[in-house]
């Protein structure tokens, strides 16, 4: 009975959640132990953003990312039980994009009724 918990464990959250989960372990990052944040592209905004998020969540990602570069070089995985977990997994740095994002429009509104 317990196996047949484990195996519906999910069941309930309903499809787009199942849908989401196979997805996100489909991708190549979370058995590096990298988060969604991590595999952002480095851009003019995203360099500003990395400069006001706090230093520990700094920290924290560019280990996440020299360990996942150590561990794609050598062509291997973390464990199973290393991976980043889907409901773990925290967009730290998405709020400070579209909050960067946000005042470069209003910026430039701004510009254009001068």
């Amino acid at each position: 009975m317990a196996s047949q918990a484990q195996r519906f464990k999910y069941v309930n959250r309903g499809l787009s959640y199942n849908l989401q989960r196979w997805m996100y372990y489909k991708s190549f990052f979370p058995s590096l132990g990298l988060w969604r944040d991590d595999m952002r592209r480095e851009t003019p905004i995203l360099k500003e953003a990395l400069k006001r998020i706090s230093r520990q969540d700094l920290e924290a990602r560019n280990f996440r990312i020299a360990r996942a570069t150590v561990l794609y070089n050598a062509k291997i995985e973390l464990p199973r039980e290393q991976w980043t977990e889907l409901d773990d997994d925290k967009l730290y740095l998405t709020p400070h994009v579209e909050a960067i994002k946000k005042e470069l429009k209003e910026r430039k509104d701004f510009e254009k009724s001068k």
